[in-house]
């Protein structure tokens, strides 16, 4: 009798835990799409964007009418730059949620990256129909007038942006972007520092690092300017053009060595850089080395013949050489060129001359 009741009791608890694993796997497979759908966020969160594409495509199978995975398809396909694919999921979206306005948005992106222009505007303004204070969207659209050269119109369009979201990042950085190609320096560097602010400063982006250096240089701050250029040519040791702008900060500093040690880099890369044999005949001309200098200056001189800084520097070498009459000569080749300071300096080296 005492078996039969362990054996009873060892069968009740066998039926049980089989009957709760049933119950917890059943649990499990009640949404398997939705399940894969999860992961591949999680794989998009660590930007394994091949890895979320293949879980997202198991997903859509199980669940041909998932759209928010074919949308998340499409961000995918966007970052590895299949544009085409991205496009081909949203649309199919679009079939099952005509009015959705995330996919819309996206598929005007997928448009943009394709150098699809009239359909990238034709979504965008879908999307904006429906929900008018996205700026995101506001963001994209703004790059859009951009491309149209609208400057003024994207301007309006990320001031739209940031007054639907104060401090959005990837709006400040395109408005001072644009305020520095305006010319104004002082509010492009207010934007890209208040974008910088926002991000913590945390996600490297070498036109933004170049453009707030190039602003900086533009209103006499050489010391910011070099600390930008710092960091860019720290990520990329072989970006001549920072390599010859940051010299060009250096020589304003009175730094002309270290402005020739960049300088070389440039041009063992570049040797048909004529601004930086330009500048490098400056940053010589500033440690007294003027025969050295005017042999870059005449290379700079030989590889664009209508460079105007070029003449007007040569001539403050040749000055320093006690040579007034080739001083003078390029100052006039310069003003003829059209240098905004030849003239003055005609006036004032050239007198009588």
């Amino acid at each position: 009798m005492m078996k039969n009741l362990f054996l009873l009791v060892a069968l009740m608890f066998t039926i049980s835990a089989t009957a709760q694993q049933a119950k917890k796997d059943t649990t499990r497979s009640i949404d398997p799409a939705g399940d894969l759908y999860k992961a591949a966020l999680k794989q998009i969160d660590s930007a394994q964007y091949k890895e979320a594409i293949k879980t997202l495509q198991k997903a859509v199978k199980k669940n041909p009418e998932l759209t928010a995975a074919y949308n998340k398809l499409a961000f995918c396909k966007m970052q590895t730059k299949d544009y085409k694919g991205a496009q081909k999921d949203l649309q199919h979206s679009l079939k099952l949620a005509p009015d959705n306005q995330e996919c819309l948005k996206y598929l005007g992106r997928a448009y943009f990256y394709d150098a699809k222009y009239p359909e990238a505007k034709k979504h965008y303004d879908s999307a904006l129909k429906i929900i008018q204070e996205d700026h995101e969207l506001l963001v994209f659209i703004a790059e859009l007038k951009i491309m149209g050269k609208d400057k003024k119109g994207a301007i309006a369009s990320l001031d739209e942006a940031l007054f639907h979201k104060p401090n959005y990042a990837p709006a400040l950085f395109k408005r001072g972007v644009l305020k520095y190609e305006m010319g104004e320096y002082n509010y492009a560097i207010k934007d890209l520092n208040d974008g910088f602010k926002e991000t913590k400063d945390t996600n490297y982006n070498s036109e933004i690092y170049q453009t707030r250096a190039k602003a900086y240089f533009e209103v006499g701050n050489y010391k910011a300017s070099l600390k930008d250029y710092d960091k860019v040519v720290e990520r990329e040791p072989k970006n001549i053009d920072a390599l010859v702008n940051r010299a060009a900060a250096k020589i304003n500093i009175n730094d002309n060595s270290g402005a020739i040690g960049d300088l070389d880099k440039a041009l063992l890369m570049d040797k048909k850089n004529y601004v930086a044999y330009n500048f490098r005949g400056t940053a010589k001309t500033g440690l007294k080395q003027y025969d050295e200098a005017i042999k870059d200056f005449d290379m700079s001189i030989k590889l664009k013949f209508d460079y105007s800084s070029a003449y007007v520097n040569r001539a403050a070498a040749k000055m320093s050489k006690k040579d007034k009459k080739g001083c003078c000569t390029d100052l006039e080749k310069a003003d003829q060129l059209g240098s905004p300071v030849a003239y003055k300096l005609i006036q004032q080296y050239c007198s009588g001359h």
